[in-house]
């Protein structure tokens, strides 16, 4: 792909984000297709225009088949807006950008940089007084970014119903197809949120479980799990593989403020298990990464 047509795809993107943009899934995969639809349950935020910033750093971990050491960081850039159309219709498009950097040895024949670049489309349907159901359509390029063709096209595409049986207890069962994916092309969604009082949010529900405690409206504490599994098209042949997929687990706890009414800043960590560097279309062996902490800092806007 030339340059002009390289140009031309990333200025669509950016356009997407001006004209409408909600994005909450900077990582494009169906675990976090998957927690934006979830966030919908729990989520008391109305204001229709946000946008978020989040760096995590994972430090020096050992390699565990073949030695040296591997750090990382991952950064995370979203945009979004929302739209009310009625009062049983709601709709968010947005833009969302990451970036996964990785500082290993040469022998490790790892990529320096993965990228993620996705746009979502998404739409909440009120049924009845207590069904509801989330659509989501996000598709992105996932890659090194040395070469952009069709190759680096990943979509998810999420259906996910909620019914509340009280005003305390939503019940959440879906599914998020990812087309093009060679590890996981079906992420179930399936648990409950239960929220006991105003100061509780107990979030049970696979792939990302979680417990919140807000004891006033300008703090919240939190305590989860994460689990991701993100692919990328590799186009450096030097590699041994054309598809490199990082999945890992992670237990995370942290701390939100909000200042000035609409400004969040938060601070978690964690630590970060069964790390692993798959590969596809290729003859070379994986790469599993010691077990380590992590440590990460966000922050957002809504207006």
């Amino acid at each position: 792909m030339n340059c002009f047509a390289k140009t031309a795809i990333v200025c669509s993107l950016l356009i997407s984000a001006v004209l409408a943009v909600r994005a909450e899934a900077a990582d494009s995969s169906g675990e976090e297709t998957a927690q934006e639809m979830m966030s919908t349950a729990t989520g008391k935020d109305r204001h229709p225009w946000s946008a978020d910033i989040s760096q995590t750093w994972l430090p020096d971990s050992g390699i565990r088949n073949m030695g040296g050491n591997i750090e990382m960081s991952e950064t995370e850039i979203r945009f979004g807006r929302k739209f009310a159309i009625s009062s049983t219709l709601s709709l968010s498009t947005g833009l969302a950008y990451s970036l996964r950097d990785i500082d290993a040895p040469g022998t490790a024949r790892l990529p320096d940089k993965l990228n993620t670049a996705s746009v979502e489309i998404g739409g909440n349907f009120r049924i009845s007084k207590n069904l509801f159901l989330d659509v989501m359509v996000s598709p992105g390029l996932n890659g090194d970014f040395k070469k952009i063709d069709r190759d680096d096209v990943r979509t998810q595409v999420g259906f996910m119903g909620r019914y509340n049986t009280s005003e305390k207890l939503t019940l959440l069962a879906g599914l998020v197809y990812q087309e093009g994916y060679k590890s996981y092309p079906v992420v179930p969604v399936l648990g409950f949120v239960y929220r006991p009082d105003e100061h509780w949010t107990i979030g049970l529900a696979a792939p990302r479980p979680g417990v919140t405690y807000s004891p006033d409206k300008k703090s919240s504490y939190y305590l989860g799990g994460e689990f991701t599994a993100t692919e990328y098209q590799l186009h450096d042949p030097s590699l041994g593989a054309k598809i490199i997929e990082y999945r890992d687990f992670r237990a995370v706890a942290g701390v939100e403020y909000t200042i000035f009414s609409a400004v969040k800043i938060g601070i978690s960590g964690g630590y970060a298990f069964g790390r692993k560097f798959r590969f596809y279309d290729g003859t070379r062996n994986d790469i599993r990464v010691d077990d380590n902490g992590f440590v990460r800092l966000s922050a957002g806007v809504v207006w």
